[in-house]
């Protein structure tokens, strides 16, 4: 009784914490830039952006998954999604520290320490700076054209942790006493799957921005590595607003910046809010889906080997 009724006024926080974050936005330009628009074309590609997300947000959640596993405990695939999905909605609220806290506690009702939870954590915040970092450079080019070369350099970090995966559980050592948690004690060789899932998933989620972009008239050619960088970059950023739910304005201004090499600037923010409502949009419907298909898994699991208990109490013999 006492669970369900923190699950239902942490859900209602979470719901109050988007309708604050959603209203505060202009969203008048929106209704202008898409007028005369053919409605199909802009809906189409609303659907697949969010696609797009909900594919940055599962393998996201496989990376996050194979730093645990690098922490030492092992999860099951459902769960895996129970523990992550379930702190997908803490981010909303301000301030960063509650995920953290509900992927602890639930993390205990499945068996894992909250010291492997907190080492989880911590590397999988310095994977997502490391990887989204890197794939801002995939910017360069648009932002700042022929000089654009140098930046080669920014992605010898990367390089250098998928040789030797040790130098990121240094870092993750060094963040962990930035921010006062205990030191992780991370596999190195688990590391490379958390990073190559990572930059997937920073992908995808740049897959969404581009084709918000190409709905509202960007050339699709010359706009796809400016927004999977842009969007990798600016959502980095938006990490540091400590007290910036899920780094509200502090995106869409960097999103805002790069976008608008491409297009009006009217433009260009409408592009940035609507990829904060379709994020939004898709992380939640995303999350929603995820839990129940977990939960109906696990009731399928349980009423399975309440059947084979019963087969097996029926198959014993009966002493007369």
């Amino acid at each position: 009784m006492r669970r369900r009724a923190v699950t239902v006024v942490f859900g209602l926080a979470t719901i109050a914490a988007i309708v604050w974050m959603l209203r505060g936005q202009d969203w008048s330009v929106l209704r202008t830039t898409l007028d005369g628009r053919p409605a199909g074309f802009v809906v189409t590609m609303g659907v697949l952006a969010a696609l797009a997300n909900a594919v940055a947000l599962l393998t996201a959640m496989a990376s996050w998954r194979h730093t645990l596993r690098a922490a030492g405990h092992e999860l099951t695939t459902v769960e895996a999604i129970r523990l992550y999905f379930a702190g997908q909605f803490a981010k909303y609220l301000p301030g960063k520290v509650f995920s953290l806290v509900v992927n602890v506690r639930m993390g205990r009702t499945l068996g894992v320490p909250a010291a492997r939870m907190a080492s989880a954590w911590v590397l999988t915040l310095v994977i997502g700076v490391l990887t989204g970092a890197t794939t801002g450079l995939l910017a360069g080019p648009e932002l700042l054209g022929a000089s654009a070369g140098w930046l080669i350099l920014a992605a010898l970090p990367i390089v250098a942790a998928l040789i030797r995966p040790s130098l990121l559980s240094s870092a993750a050592t060094l963040a962990a006493r930035v921010l006062r948690r205990p030191a992780p004690e991370v596999d190195p060789d688990g590391v490379r799957p958390a990073l190559v899932t990572q930059l997937v998933s920073w992908l995808a989620a740049g897959l969404q921005l581009w084709l918000l972009a190409v709905a509202v008239g960007a050339d699709p050619a010359g706009s796809l590595l400016l927004c999977v960088g842009a969007f990798g970059l600016a959502t980095v950023a938006g990490m540091f607003a400590v007290f910036a739910p899920e780094g509200i304005g502090v995106r869409e201004v960097l999103l805002l910046a790069a976008l608008g090499v491409s297009l009006p600037l009217p433009v260009a923010s409408v592009v940035a809010l609507s990829s904060r409502l379709i994020v939004i949009v898709s992380e939640l419907l995303t999350a929603v889906i995820a839990l129940a298909a977990a939960t109906l898994a696990r009731r399928a699991v349980r009423s399975r080997g309440e059947d084979q208990s019963q087969d097996s109490s029926k198959a014993l013999p009966v002493r007369s």
